[in-house]
């Protein structure tokens, strides 16, 4: 799409653009959004992203909580990694106020 002087001259007004200016200008001009943040980058202009996501937390392994369970009872307890997690947690839970 071709943008006029207008679109244009607002674009580099509104500078630095955010998302949610491009969401905003995209709504107003009937555009797309990624057709707004394209202009504002081929005009060079600064653009301001929105934030990522946050990573998500790396969940803890069966392994590890048999760890956590065998360190509280201090007792080997590697054959229980093959117990359901839930079951893992719940017998972690059980024996953790035991240190408490």
């Amino acid at each position: 799409m071709s943008y006029t002087v207008t679109q244009v001259a607002a674009l580099t007004n509104a500078a630095p653009v955010s998302f949610a200016d491009a969401q905003a200008f995209a709504a107003q001009w009937n555009v797309s959004t990624k057709s707004v943040i394209s202009k504002v980058k081929n005009l060079d202009l600064p653009y301001i992203p929105k934030p990522k996501a946050a990573k998500k937390v790396a969940p803890v392994t069966k392994a590890q909580l048999v760890a956590q369970i065998s360190v509280v009872l201090g007792v080997n307890l590697d054959g229980l990694v093959a117990s359901k997690a839930d079951a893992l947690v719940a017998l972690l839970d059980a024996v953790s106020p035991v240190i408490d």
